[in-house]
């Protein structure tokens, strides 16, 4: 998956977001859901067309893509058509273990739960209780903590901020793609940004990091990328760990970050929960 197929892959994410969190009463959850219904048809639909579907005008259409992060319109269709030529793709085993699977489909259960056992005693090898406390620490002094995922890592940062308002320490957690970028001004010199990334593709994140750079915030990266780096960043925390390769979606990455959230969440409420 090339870095333009990641980000494009993203805006499925973003427009769940939309029907998830928004009320349906809001004009924008009535566009997302609708184009969520009719995902098939919306590479090939006019902007005229898609707002006669939503019973409303070209105009919010077009704010609505904006909003979503794109130039136009126009490149709003080309993300979701890109975003469906990789689904189209999104599971795919060689030859041998698809000829396997189908002949026993216990093939698949055992290869996916050794896989994520593997993976998740590798992340537990990985991971030192000294490097855990030092996190904990970062995100106790920082007057403001962001937390920033692409995709699944989105729910992932979700989930953790929850539980960490049970420690009584509130974090922003950006679910919406653009909303790094849009909310810059929330970030200052007393906040700690927290971005998850399974690969760490470098044209993403680096392009993140010096806009972020400009508010002179801490940058923590949890990573399993072994050889990212950026000379802005204050701490790039490495884990080991697989990853599948036979799903453009993350599987075991996603997995190992929720672990060491959940270790996180658990040794900061046993430092400093009051």
């Amino acid at each position: 998956m090339t870095i333009q197929d990641y980000n494009e892959v993203d805006i499925l994410y973003t427009l769940m977001s939309y029907v998830n969190v928004s009320s349906p009463q809001d004009m924008y959850y009535s566009i997302a859901h609708t184009i969520l219904t009719h995902i098939d048809q919306i590479p090939g639909i006019s902007i005229n067309d898609l707002a006669d579907l939503c019973y409303t005008s070209p105009a919010t259409i077009s704010r609505f893509c904006k909003d979503m992060n794109c130039k136009s319109f126009v490149n709003f269709k080309e993300e979701i058509a890109i975003a469906l030529e990789i689904a189209r793709n999104e599971i795919h085993f060689l030859p041998e273990e698809s000829k396997k699977i189908t002949e026993n489909p216990e093939y698949l259960k055992n290869k996916m739960y050794q896989e994520a056992i593997e993976s998740l005693g590798m992340v537990q090898t990985s991971v030192q209780m000294e490097d855990v406390d030092r996190i904990c620490k970062m995100i106790y002094q920082a007057k403001k903590v962001h937390m920033i995922g692409y995709q699944f890592n989105k729910i992932i940062s979700n989930d953790f901020q929850m539980k960490m308002l049970k420690h009584r320490k509130f974090v922003y957690a950006f679910v919406e793609r653009g909303d790094e970028i849009q909310r810059l001004d929330m970030i200052d010199e007393e906040s700690l940004v927290i971005i998850i990334t399974v690969r760490a593709r470098e044209q993403l994140i680096n392009a993140l990091i010096d806009k972020i750079k400009e508010h002179h915030p801490k940058i923590l990266i949890l990573t399993m990328s072994q050889t990212y780096q950026h000379e802005s960043v204050d701490w790039i925390y490495r884990i080991e760990g697989t990853e599948s390769q036979y799903s453009e979606s993350s599987l075991q990455g996603t997995m190992n970050f929720l672990s060491l959230l959940n270790l996180i969440y658990v040794r900061y409420g046993l430092l400093y929960r009051e």
